[in-house]
């Protein structure tokens, strides 16, 4: 069962990646109503006339396609959190930095639904802007970066210490 859902995950997430970045499902689908269109979760900080401008920018079918790409988005994010925990689970051996690491990698996914929501939330109000609930949006989107930086430096400083302590038993 672990490995079916280890599995179904990764290929999960590489799907999700084909068909957002590749596909008119995806980037190049909003891309059609503005050239210049850059997905607001993928931007470590914005202010909330970004989020005006960028929804204001593609238009009422770019607004429609944006939200087509959110919902894909929920999938990518479940798929990208089984991938995060396999890799999580190979890496930190030990029981409490494991679970740290377990804990952080929930924390993104968690930021990266509600970011989701909230830009749902704004793109089905639009025309009315609510500039508090994009400022929101742009700190959760800033805490996710900072979660999965996190995770990406523990699994650094992990292959390090790995790699130095291989160094050290060479004769």
């Amino acid at each position: 069962m672990r490995k079916t859902i280890t599995i179904r995950g990764i290929v999960g997430f590489v799907i999700c990646l084909i068909i957002m970045y590749t596909t008119d499902s995806g980037i190049p689908g909003i891309q059609k109503y503005d050239p210049n269109f850059r997905l607001l979760d993928m931007q470590f900080n914005y202010d909330a006339e970004v989020v005006y401008n960028t929804f204001e920018k593609i238009g009422n079918s770019g607004r429609e396609a944006y939200q087509n790409f959110l919902l894909l988005d929920f999938v990518f994010i479940f798929c990208f959190l089984i991938t995060m925990l396999v890799i999580t689970a190979k890496v930190f051996s030990y029981p409490r930095t494991r679970t740290f690491f377990v804990w952080i990698c929930v924390l993104r996914a968690l930021f990266d639904i509600l970011e989701n929501i909230l830009l749902l939330v704004m793109l089905n109000s639009y025309p009315l802007f609510n500039y508090l609930l994009a400022t929101m949006c742009s700190w959760i989107t800033t805490l996710k970066f900072v979660a999965l930086y996190a995770w990406i430096l523990g699994i650094i400083i992990r292959f390090i210490k790995s790699a130095c302590s291989i160094q050290q038993n060479k004769p």
